[in-house]
């Protein structure tokens, strides 16, 4: 369903009353470092108290700041407040929810009004309050709303009162998650990754936008793509041109692609309508990414690797609606998400936390025992919240997952090391830990590789006394991997020819673009393959691919429904 914009005439009447003096200022959480144990990463914030001050002592607030050389001349007026990133929400919980706007303005400190109801005419507030954002954070306005009640939709918006007027923004639909002991009979998830601005436009997610049976998006990483144009897809004709027009390095750079990619305005449906849970991959920062490095970085000519890291994690946080992960006193992005006795979400960093060094080549390297995907304190991490999970009774585990786990071999070769193949010790440990806690029911649900495939995961596919490849003998969990948002995929030839070389492979699609719709109940999990017809404005239909389906307790896919 469509949520309504209103039309700022109508917000007029409709807004409660203009920021009273003195103002509460609340934490604009965009100030915050995404890191804890990266104090260096936080943002001094606005000074509330002068703030205040200025708004009793009736001094214009927010002060205006000179106009840019490229601005408007002396004497012009003051550009107008602007919502012109949309609305998100994230990271819901059963009694909160990060809520995220972006202001376009040229004032100093703008406060930012939020409000939150049940109904879409905002006839009660169930919270609201009053917060700042400055150039110091690119104007983006990320606060987390508690309180609220648990498995109920809410309808928010922000607000700006200018000298001019009231400025509103879009209105935004989300809702909390269940408490851990209720009773749930099924939960649905869009699913999608690999969203490149210049291969095409983002009809995924309008289609994602349209639909009223979908409880949350998952964005399994490369949300944003970091290359100049022309060196991962051409946007040119298209006018879709990455800005700025290099492979980005800078906090102002990453700032400047993630602005860009707000401003889609079938991106800007999709968040508008859902709320989102978000993981970074390696387009995030640069290609081929690990804890250390990236493929596509160069020390020499883009400085160091720990500078470059850190200003694309800064602008992720100030950009996406998600709220730092605290475990054992360090913020991470991996967390777990509670959806009643029916499943637990436990999202994964496969990336940036603890990667060790990717696309080694050398058998003896990739196979090195201590060698992990994950980290030491993540791994421990993991293990933990899928034993906690399995004794707790919830039916499912599924794992937010951005490289493919399953193995993938042609002739005894690996087809990628930069997935879970070039860290098979972590997977063996992963598998060992499941097995040997008696951990059944586990889905992995895995993005980056642009293709849509579905796995049984036994310990070794390729060897016939511990697995049967009909009957699924010795799977012990399975994989469903999406294709992409727009980036261009395997090819139909590479994966027919994988169809024959991987027996534990049941279903896969390298040539059309689109999303997973993922529904759990008690029973199954089932994954529908949605695929969209086009990346560009020919058409934005959209069909199903195949529904595939593991069945409880199985470990293994049961069912598999091809439609094209």
């Amino acid at each position: 369903m469509k949520v309504l914009l209103v039309p700022v005439f109508f917000a007029v009447a409709a807004l409660a009353a203009p920021v009273a003096s003195p103002v509460e200022f609340q934490d604009n959480l965009a100030f915050n470092s995404p890191i804890v144990n990266y104090p260096s990463l936080a943002v001094t914030k606005p000074d509330h108290e002068l703030l205040r001050r200025q708004i009793q002592i009736g001094k214009p607030v927010p002060k205006p700041r000179p106009p840019p050389p490229s601005g408007p001349s002396k004497g012009a007026p003051i550009p107008t407040v602007k919502f012109g990133h949309g609305v998100a929400s994230g990271d819901p919980l059963s009694d909160a929810v990060i809520i995220w706007t972006k202001v376009t303005s040229q004032d100093t400190a703008i406060p930012v009004t939020y409000q939150v109801s049940t109904t879409e005419a905002f006839s009660s507030l169930v919270q609201n309050g009053t917060v700042v954002t400055t150039p110091d954070v690119d104007y983006t306005v990320k606060v987390d709303v508690k309180g609220l009640q648990p498995a109920t939709t809410y309808y928010y918006r922000f607000v700006v009162q200018t000298p001019s007027g009231t400025a509103t923004s879009p209105i935004g639909k989300t809702h909390t998650l269940p408490t851990e002991d209720a009773d749930v009979e099924s939960y649905k998830l869009a699913v999608v990754s690999c969203s490149n601005l210049p291969y095409g436009f983002f009809n995924a997610y309008n289609g994602i936008s349209h639909r009223t049976d979908v409880d949350v998006v998952l964005h399994l990483g490369d949300y944003i793509y970091e290359y100049a144009n022309k060196k991962y897809g051409d946007g040119t004709a298209i006018g879709r041109i990455p800005q700025p027009d290099k492979d980005i390095v800078t906090l102002s750079d990453y700032r400047t692609r993630h602005a860009q990619y707000k401003t889609d305005p079938d991106l800007q449906l999709a968040h508008q309508n859902v709320p989102w849970i978000t993981v970074w991959d390696d387009h995030e920062f640069a290609d081929n990414a690990w804890k250390d490095g990236a493929g596509n970085h160069n020390p020499s000519t883009q400085g160091p690797w720990e500078e470059r890291k850190l200003a694309a994690m800064r602008a992720y946080f100030e950009y996406m609606p998600i709220r730092s992960a605290v475990i054992d006193g360090k913020g991470k992005i991996y967390r777990s998400f509670h959806v009643g006795k029916l499943l637990d979400l436990i999202m994964l960093d496969t990336r940036i936390a603890g990667r060790d060094k990717t696309d080694l080549r050398k058998t003896q390297e990739i196979n090195a025992p201590g060698r992990s995907i994950l980290g030491a304190d993540q791994e421990s991490w993991l293990y933990n919240e899928l034993s906690k999970s399995s004794q707790g009774g919830k039916q499912w585990r599924l794992l937010g997952n951005q490289v493919t786990f399953s193995p993938m071999k042609i002739l005894g070769q690996l087809t990628g090391a930069d997935s879970w193949d070039g860290y098979p010790a972590s997977r063996a440990r992963l598998m060992s830990h499941l097995t040997d806690n008696n951990i059944q029911n586990t889905v992995i649900l895995t993005g980056d590789i642009h293709t849509a495939f579905a796995f049984d995961v036994p310990e070794d596919p390729y060897n016939i006394f511990k697995y049967g490849p009909i009957s699924g003998r010795g799977s012990v969990l399975v994989e469903f991997v999406g294709t992409s948002v727009t980036s261009p995929g395997a090819g139909a030839v590479a994966v027919a020819g994988l169809r024959m070389s991987q027996p534990h492979l049941k279903f896969g699609n390298g040539k059309d673009h689109g999303y997973m719709v993922v529904t759990v109940t008690a029973e199954k999990v089932s994954t529908e393959y949605v695929v969209v017809a086009a990346v560009d404005r020919r058409t934005r239909l959209e069909s199903t691919d195949a529904i595939v389906e593991t069945a409880s307790g199985s470990g293994r896919i049961t069912s598999v429904q091809q439609f094209n």
